[in-house]
């Protein structure tokens, strides 16, 4: 869990660099919310621009594990998640409005990176 641990310390300083070092080349990351893929990125350049994007938008933003189960080459992760808008995001998200949400993240490794990283909320 380790390797998962720095990249949500990373992801917490908003320090992309550092982010996109724990991923492989073609890794893919998706967002489901309600049952619905609401993002999906394959590969680290549509990731990358990704987290620019998103570490711009957010004040602060704050993802706290609360508890971990680990099997060979995947995590699943309960995670608390807290976040300030600095812009708007959509007509319901302004600036200012704080996220609380608890979700769980599924991430799957091979040769010490991340392949794939699912959020669910």
């Amino acid at each position: 869990g380790d390797l998962f641990l720095e990249y949500v310390r990373a992801y917490n300083t908003k320090d992309v660099d550092l982010m996109l070092a724990y991923f492989d080349e073609g890794c893919v990351f998706e967002n489901i919310s309600g049952g619905k893929v609401t993002v999906c990125t394959r590969g680290k350049a549509e990731l990358e621009a990704l987290a620019r994007r998103s570490a711009e938008a957010f004040a602060s933003r704050e993802q706290n594990v609360l508890s971990l189960t680990e099997e060979e080459g995947r995590i699943a992760a309960e995670v608390d998640y807290r976040a300030v808008l600095r812009a708007d995001l959509s007509p319901e998200l302004k600036a200012g409005s704080r996220l609380e949400l608890r979700g769980v993240t599924v991430c799957e490794f091979s040769g010490g990176k991340i392949v794939r990283l699912s959020d669910y909320s």
